[in-house]
């Protein structure tokens, strides 16, 4: 029975977990964080094809676990409404959908607690070398250990993800702190804002513990904003002056800085959004980043997920992209036994090709949320965004 390494246990990794248990492989996921995953992540898009594969692995997802809403809605400063544009979309807890996959996969499967190093191949096979000492050997090593993927540095060390100019504020407030009429406004729609040169979204998602009954979920809002590398490290920079890369720990983030971007908000955003901003005890502050690969393939080792390609929040798409990549690799498997290096290639040029198209389009739409103000179209950005033309089986061929 030929055995896979999957290093990485969130989500990527499940899914790699039940699909390689699907063809009948041998499967272990070594993950590095010895406890529970599941305080990781926020909200999520919900897509069909997300929810294809999780019924395809028996992880228990429901469209009823998530929050629906039916249009999109573009609110002027003064809280004029713009446009409304009519668009299905669910939004559901990363939670949840961590939680369910990690039911499906039994536990002799996973093992945390172990830290992956390196790995060295031969003719016909790979052998993972962990921090602990230990070495485990198969015949293929999946990469599934996301934005900091430990595999992807040791072949190509020189790619890291790329700043893309543009922060995030990010927060959440409970439903049941919206007054009636913020809820009649807000619970059936996303808002979009569009200050000058910046944009803001915010929507219901699940409550505590995933509940997604009316007056018992929350209400979240993602704020993006250009900051250069100056304005960058300075919101990095915490009370003791150390600044921090990439993203900082919501605590550490300077109180002048959350009451700066407080100020802004009811200056720049319209009053129903601006009051969610203040009424958010713990802002969080992430840089946005992306990366993309030249390959995802090395002998027999490949990456799937964030470790081979991070596309711009707008698209609203990691999840289901590295379970279409999960998908694709085994399929390609499961159809040449015994040929795993010609179905790695095959794997390379499908996914290489979506992964690139992915992270380009979320390009495209980062410069277009964000234009200057003669030159940005917010309906038009309303409707590109979130690319669920890019996640359809009919148009996948198309990203080549």
């Amino acid at each position: 029975m030929p055995r896979a390494l999957v290093i990485g246990g969130s989500v990527g990794g499940l899914f790699a977990a039940c699909l390689f248990r699907e063809i009948g492989w041998d499967v272990a996921v070594f993950e590095k964080t010895a406890g529970d995953l599941s305080g990781r992540g926020a909200g999520l898009g919900l897509s069909h094809e997300l929810f294809q594969v999780l019924r395809r692995v028996g992880a228990e997802v429901l469209p009823s676990s998530g929050v629906p809403v039916s249009s999109l809605l573009w609110l002027a400063r003064d809280g004029r409404m713009m446009e409304r544009i009519p668009r299905p979309w669910l939004t559901g807890a990363w939670s949840r959908i961590y939680r369910s996959l990690r039911d499906a996969v039994p536990d002799a499967i996973v093992q945390p607690g172990r830290t992956f190093e390196r790995v060295e191949q031969g003719e016909r096979g790979v052998i993972a070398h962990f921090a602990d000492g230990g070495r485990e050997a198969g015949d293929l090593l999946v990469g599934a250990d996301g934005v900091h993927s430990t595999v992807r540095h040791q072949y190509l060390p020189e790619i890291a993800p790329h700043y893309a100019g543009y922060i995030a504020w990010r927060g959440v407030i409970e439903e049941s702190e919206l007054t009636p009429a913020e809820h009649e406004l807000l619970s059936d729609c996303i808002v979009f804002a569009f200050p000058p040169g910046e944009m803001s979204l915010s929507m219901p998602i699940p409550g505590r513990d995933d509940d997604v009954r009316p007056g018992h979920r929350r209400y979240y809002f993602i704020w993006y904003r250009p900051a250069d590398m100056g304005a960058l490290g300075a919101l990095l920079t915490d009370e003791a002056g150390r600044t921090h890369e990439l993203a900082i720990p919501p605590p550490l983030i300077r109180a002048e800085a959350i009451a700066a971007m407080r100020a802004d908000a009811a200056s720049l955003l319209p009053a129903v959004v601006a009051g969610i901003v203040a009424r958010t005890r713990q802002p969080l502050l992430q840089a946005i980043t992306d990366l993309e690969v030249p390959r995802m393939v090395f002998g027999r080792a490949a990456l799937i997920g964030d470790a081979a390609f991070i596309a711009r929040p707008h698209v609203a798409a990691g999840i289901t992209k590295a379970a279409l990549d999960i998908v694709a690799l085994v399929e390609g498997l499961a159809a040449t036994p015994g040929d795993i290096p010609g179905a790695l290639a095959r794997f390379e040029g499908e996914r290489r090709a979506f992964g690139q198209a992915l992270v380009d389009y979320s390009r495209m739409l980062g410069a277009a949320s964000l234009a200057a103000e003669a030159s940005r179209d917010p309906a038009d950005v309303m409707r590109r965004y979130g690319a669920p033309h890019l996640l359809r089986d009919s148009d996948r061929s198309a990203l080549a």
